[in-house]
């Protein structure tokens, strides 16, 4: 089922890459225009960032036990093609920069009949302490699983 795109670059950039959202544009996701309204794309990198974070480590339980989480500071994102009622979509992600309390991801939508790219998303985050609402240290294993998982410059 998962269609590989020429746009999916190298193969160490595909094992470093993680699927987290895996599904199809609804009709109630699209606007006027159309095309699935720009509310969507952000909400499908919302979620997928739950799954990029859990392959560094950063689970639900480490949040819950450890009471800190990357917070979200910035976005950036590059609409590149439309996508429509009935598209299926495929999500990859992965660890653009990490730094001792910094970490900014990456995400990539394509269609997965075409194998076109139609959005990318880089997500700056400042590792937050939960408590005392200010930043914090990443954990060192964190740290170190997330450098080590680090894409290749210009990947975005």
């Amino acid at each position: 089922m998962k269609a590989v795109s020429p746009a999916a670059g190298t193969a160490k950039e595909k094992h470093l890459l993680v699927e987290t959202y895996l599904g199809r544009v609804s009709p109630l996701e699209c606007d006027h225009l159309g095309h699935m309204n720009v509310q969507f794309y952000v909400a499908k990198v919302s979620d997928a960032a739950w799954h990029v974070m859990t392959s560094i480590g950063i689970t639900p339980a480490f949040i819950r036990e450890r009471r800190q989480a990357p917070a979200a500071v910035r976005q950036e994102i590059a609409y590149l093609k439309e996508a429509l009622a009935g598209d299926l979509l495929r999500m990859e992600s992965g660890v653009l920069e990490a730094s001792e309390r910094k970490i900014t991801f990456f995400h990539r939508l394509t269609k997965i009949e075409t194998g076109q790219v139609v959005m990318t998303s880089k997500v700056f985050t400042v590792n937050m302490d939960l408590d005392a609402r200010r930043s914090a240290p990443l954990d060192a294993a964190v740290l170190a699983c997330a450098q080590a998982r680090l894409l290749a410059e210009g990947t975005a």
